[in-house]
């Protein structure tokens, strides 16, 4: 799923956004997910780039994502989308339950320090 992800944030024109900021929010226009993202990032005091996509890319990863998980017989774990996506240090984080993750777990402070976008 990440080449996927990836072949189509370069389709969009994002890797130079991706490669050229610290923190990078890809998102939904208007979902407030991405706010919520953001929010985290900032308390951290680490201020990402943010990008919303339009409907039609959304809808098209949504699409493959479901196809290759309904080619492997995976019908339990359909979804409906998975952005926003998070890029830290041009590396690819994942959605916001990942970000969440790696706060929780302690990874996300060390994490944002290697790449520079903060200096606690």
């Amino acid at each position: 799923m990440e080449q996927l992800l990836m072949v189509a944030i370069k389709e969009e024109g994002l890797i130079p956004i991706v490669e050229g900021s610290m923190v990078v929010i890809v998102g939904r226009r208007g979902c407030d997910m991405n706010f919520v993202a953001q929010r985290l990032l900032e308390r951290l005091k680490a201020y990402p780039t943010m990008y919303e996509v339009s409907e039609e890319f959304v809808a098209r990863m949504t699409l493959m994502r479901n196809l290759g998980r309904t080619l492997r017989e995976d019908y339990k774990t359909l979804v409906a989308s998975f952005f926003p996506v998070i890029f830290i240090g041009g590396k690819l984080v994942g959605g916001l339950d990942q970000l969440i993750d790696i706060h929780v777990t302690g990874k996300l402070i060390p994490m944002l320090k290697e790449a520079c976008a903060i200096w606690l």
